[in-house]
């Protein structure tokens, strides 16, 4: 069995969906989106998220224009968030990613992503405030990067991409696996599928593989990550294990990105192997102490905000003996918690000493790391949650750079953690219209990329940025596939 579409999109996430309604709104009469999940199941890492999203805006009042009618009524006078530039956000690209990101890529990233926003809400898309909320002087304030995220999180987000692309007639696929990719690296003229009802082939003007990472695969993982990468639990979705990535290398796609990295994050050490939910995220750290299970701190907690750090954090928990950690904090810092620290339990104790034996740690060492981390800091800087405070330690193996305050208020509480990969970074190399390049630099004919197929990180990533990604890039391979 073989069928003609004009646009055929792997992959029913949000880098999917917008790909394949920006190729229906650009003309494109059948769009056809396959997905080898269940329908029950799709949306791929999206399912698992809040899905904030990072662009440049012009500060408060634009902010307060994108909420829903019942935020904006709630914080008409009380918002204050400061503007976020081109330049910050480019900075922050480069900083994160040590300057290894595609240059172009970048400046269509950011200088696409207020647009993206504006075609996202013009859809019906709805936004809320991302988690980070901060109160100070009678006003709320939020990282300026960071603030927005979709209304029902990221499976509202991809719910609603499916509703839109029902709409204009978009058909959806489950159940149906891509099992290879007709063409060469020269040109791509469609897939073959293995569907409910058996292997038929589908021939498109046009393919745009949105499938996602290779993280979910264990064997991927220790294929690539650094050592016992496969033996890390999984935040994201259970499908997201690379094959089509793989045959598109196969075919002569270039390769991008940083493929012995990726998205790895503090989660509770008691969380799912894969699939885990928001709740069992650990991101309160700039305002307490991680220790390892010798009671040793291992890292700058207070580096930046946690929205630059929080990607890179969970490989710093991975390295520690046993892929463990132990978060430690007094009652200063419970202010400060997001809310997925409201379901979990800590292990609570009158005393550091009495915490450590609770939780299985050298009394000594850890009363130790307190004492010298808390004699350390420049208390001469005043705290200020709202920023970078620059409020750090000195004259320490590991300082802490913003945000030091003592642990001296008692009862002292522990959560425990360890790594959790969300993402891979390394993928297929694209252009500015998502057209996936050959090894010679060349675009292949008919196919692009959205998503996190296209390696286009290193290191690290901003947080939230990758979801913009996803918006502006679908846009484009959508228009210039139907095109």
């Amino acid at each position: 069995m073989s069928e003609k579409v004009d646009v055929l999109v792997v992959g029913a996430a949000s880098a999917g969906y917008a790909a394949a309604v920006a190729a229906s709104h650009a003309g494109a009469e059948r769009v056809v989106v396959l997905e080898k999940a269940a329908r029950d199941d799709v949306g791929g890492n999206c399912r698992f998220s809040i899905m904030g999203h990072r662009f440049v805006h012009e500060g408060t009042d634009e902010i307060l224009d994108l909420l829903t009618h019942e935020l904006r009524e709630e914080h008409k006078g009380r918002l204050r968030i400061r503007p976020y530039t081109s330049e910050e956000f480019t900075s922050d690209l480069n900083q994160v990613t040590q300057g290894r990101i595609d240059q172009e890529l970048a400046r269509v990233l950011v200088e696409d992503s207020r647009d993206a926003i504006a075609w996202m809400t013009e859809l019906g898309h709805r936004w809320q405030f991302f988690h980070g909320r901060v109160e100070k002087d009678g006003y709320v304030e939020y990282n300026p990067g960071t603030v927005l995220a979709p209304v029902g999180g990221g499976l509202g987000l991809v719910e609603h991409w499916i509703k839109i692309g029902n709409e204009l007639g978009v058909e959806l696929r489950t159940n149906s696996r891509v099992a290879g990719i007709l063409g060469d690296h020269r040109q791509v003229h469609g897939v073959v599928v293995d569907g409910p009802d058996g292997r038929y082939e589908i021939e498109a003007k046009a393919v745009i593989v949105a499938s996602g990472g290779f993280q979910a695969s264990a064997e991927r993982r220790a294929r690539y990550l650094p050592a016992n990468s496969d033996l890390m639990k999984v935040r994201g979705s259970r499908h997201n294990t690379g094959e089509v990535l793989d045959m598109a290398v196969a075919l002569g796609a270039a390769t991008s990105g940083h493929w012995g990295g990726a998205h790895a994050t503090p989660v509770d050490m008691d969380a799912p192997a894969v699939e885990m939910d928001n709740t069992v995220n650990r991101y309160a750290y700039p305002h307490g102490i991680s220790v390892d299970v010798n009671g040793k701190r291992f890292f700058d907690e207070g580096e930046r905000h946690r929205t630059y750090t929080y990607a890179k954090t969970g490989w710093a928990v991975a390295r520690q003996q046993g892929g463990i950690a132990y978060q430690i904090y007094d009652q200063q810092s419970p202010e400060f918690f997001p809310t997925a620290y409201r379901s979990a339990v800590p292990v609570e104790a009158g005393s550091i000493r009495d915490l450590a034996v609770k939780i299985g740690i050298d009394p000594d060492a850890l009363e130790t790391t307190v004492d010298e981390y808390n004699a350390a800091i420049d208390d001469s800087v005043p705290f200020d949650p709202t920023r970078e405070d620059k409020r750090g330690t000195k004259g320490l193996a590991i300082r802490k750079t913003n945000w030091a305050r003592p642990l001296n208020q008692p009862p002292f509480l522990a959560y425990g953690v360890t790594g959790g990969v969300t993402f891979s970074f390394g993928g297929v190399k694209v252009n500015r219209d998502s057209q996936v390049l050959s090894t010679s630099g060349t675009p292949i004919k008919g196919l692009y990329a959205n998503g996190d197929i296209v390696g286009l990180f290193y290191h690290n990533y901003p947080s939230c940025s990758g979801m913009t990604r996803n918006a502006v890039f679908g846009g484009r391979a959508g228009a210039a596939a139907a095109g």
